[in-house]
């Protein structure tokens, strides 16, 4: 991968000179290169923090190392390889997700047509007992409430005496 450019200070204030307890004369950041270590941190703390969300369950390293990556692992880090496995193994748990849902689509389906079959068994059984004079259509909407017409047998049946 292309090394990253140097981030760059237009305008950088030379170091100040501070000396010390000791006439020891050390060098003192500029404020702007301070703040670029700040930056260069907080970046880094980001990416960091993002390498270890969003690693793949696939990805070789742990994510309890990819939080303590330092600058120079972070900088040489795979990052076109690490989103382009994370992006396979999302599509693949999608992939899994809708055939899960598809399969249970289906067997709803089943066993909606094997209840409304049963349905239709329970109300050829009912037929004999029960007075039918409306049209057709209408017994198609006591086809769909037979739940409710078997519950009315049984407890009618329910009522009479033994013989």
């Amino acid at each position: 991968s292309p090394a990253l450019p140097a981030f760059q200070s237009k305008k950088v204030k030379p170091e100040h000179k501070v000396i010390t307890s000791s006439n020891h004369i050390e060098k003192e950041p500029s404020k702007e290169v301070v703040n670029l270590k700040k930056i260069q941190n907080k970046l880094a703390e980001s990416l960091r923090l993002s390498l270890h969300y969003f690693s793949p369950p696939s990805w070789p390293t742990k994510k309890e190392d990819l939080i303590n990556l330092d600058l120079d692992k972070l900088l040489e880090f795979p990052l076109n390889n690490f989103f382009d496995t994370y992006e396979k193994n999302l599509t693949e748990l999608i992939g899994q997700y809708q055939e899960h849902a598809s399969t249970a689509e289906k067997r709803a389906e089943a066993a909606d047509e094997k209840l409304h079959n049963v349905r239709k068994l329970v109300m050829q059984l009912l037929k004999p007992s029960l007075s039918f004079t409306q049209d057709s259509e209408e017994n198609e909407e006591i086809g769909d409430n037979v739940d409710e017409i078997l519950a009315a047998v049984v407890k009618e049946t329910n009522k009479l005496p033994d013989t």
